[in-house]
């Protein structure tokens, strides 16, 4: 019978700039060094040992939403001048984004052309045709180069990854655009489950299809633990969480973690504006907390409960709980993201604990935790 050990969580609130995403190697870097300081060494460190550390337990990573969305920063070939004005740390307040991506489009108008005639038989905006044009113009290069990284950094730490999302077609016949979510496990670095939002939400909804697939589960080796993956907003709807009650999708004297990526693009510490008028507001939220809850508050109400309460409702599950990996994010001053990572995990009846909760909005942060 295999061993059962308890896991590590790794929940990593990125902090990403324009200057992460300029390399391969700087990006892998970074991650890199913030699963190393948090995997717990069984050897004295130094520069050497460090480099080469590898998780000797069951180690679960996670993070946010969209992490490999900005990949697509490094597909564009540049003279080093331009390179230096785009990705360094300058704080001008200049929105460097939108002139990136007119020079990106200047330098490869023929083939944005082609993306927009693709894509012209879908059903959307001539706004919503352009961003979908323009994520798929790189959609093929950053899915290679998002796999590529997720599976290196994976083996190389002995680690299961959960790696964010990143806008891409579900296969090779590029119907769909999905805003997609994949797992990594750490013995050969190969995908063990997919998930896509369900409930894109009012800035995605013009360019993105809604991810229509049955939901699916992955254990974690050497432990007793499921987990399944929820996208951002997906969390926030009541509808799917009902999809995973059902009992074919549990074992029976296991744990189960739901685990959510999210992004929030704006600011955190706001009044809750209440559901996006793109998706019907469940019959159980009280219209009393729209305006009058902040956005922090609303989102552990009706998202983080919402996957607790559903667990919670099962008599066979030895343990359970929820965790939110948000980032932080500023990409050339233009597109930004604020939130608070979260877990929450009852490891037994009795016990129930909010193990860590990030005070600060605006800062990386790395929540750790064994369940």
């Amino acid at each position: 019978m295999e061993e059962q050990q308890p896991l590590q969580i790794i929940c990593l609130q990125t902090s990403l700039t324009q200057y992460h995403y300029q390399s391969y190697a700087i990006l892998k870097q970074y991650f890199l060094e913030r699963i190393h300081l948090s995997i717990k060494p069984t050897l004295a460190t130094n520069n050497i040992l460090f480099n080469g550390i590898r998780a000797q337990h069951p180690t679960l990573v996670i993070l946010p939403e969209c992490t490999g969305t900005w990949l697509y920063l490094m597909c564009v070939p540049m003279p080093q001048y331009l390179r230096n004005f785009f990705f360094n740390y300058q704080t001008t307040k200049i929105n460097r984004h939108i002139l990136f991506m007119c020079y990106t489009l200047l330098t490869h108008i023929r083939l944005f052309v082609k993306e927009i005639d693709k894509n012209y038989h879908c059903k959307f905006t001539w706004l919503g045709l352009i961003k979908r044009s323009w994520f798929s113009l790189f959609a093929d290069q950053t899915y290679n180069i998002y796999t590529k990284l997720f599976s290196e950094l994976a083996c190389e730490t002995n680690c299961t990854i959960v790696a964010g999302s990143t806008f891409m077609y579900e296969n090779i016949n590029k119907n769909n655009f999905y805003n997609m979510s994949y797992v990594f496990e750490p013995n050969y670095g190969s995908i063990c489950i997919q998930s896509g939002k369900q409930y894109p939400v009012y800035d995605e909804i013009s360019f993105i299809d809604n991810y229509q697939k049955q939901p699916s589960i992955y254990s974690i080796p050497n432990t007793n633990i499921d987990i399944a993956i929820l996208i951002c907003a997906d969390s926030w709807m009541p509808q799917v969480y009902e999809q995973y009650n059902r009992k074919e999708l549990f074992n029976s004297n296991r744990r189960f973690l739901f685990i959510i990526i999210s992004l929030n693009i704006g600011e955190w510490n706001i009044p809750w504006p209440g559901y996006d008028r793109q998706h019907d507001t469940p019959k159980d939220v009280n219209n009393k907390h729209i305006k009058t809850y902040s956005l922090s508050n609303a989102w552990f109400h009706y998202a983080i409960h919402r996957g607790i309460d559903i667990l919670n409702k099962r008599n066979d599950l030895l343990g359970y709980g929820v965790i939110c990996c948000q980032g932080i994010l500023n990409i050339m001053n233009d597109i930004q993201a604020q939130g608070e990572s979260m877990i929450v995990l009852k490891r037994s009846e009795n016990e129930k604990e909010i193990l860590y909760e990030a005070k600060t909005y605006k800062d990386e942060k790395i929540l750790i935790c064994e369940f």
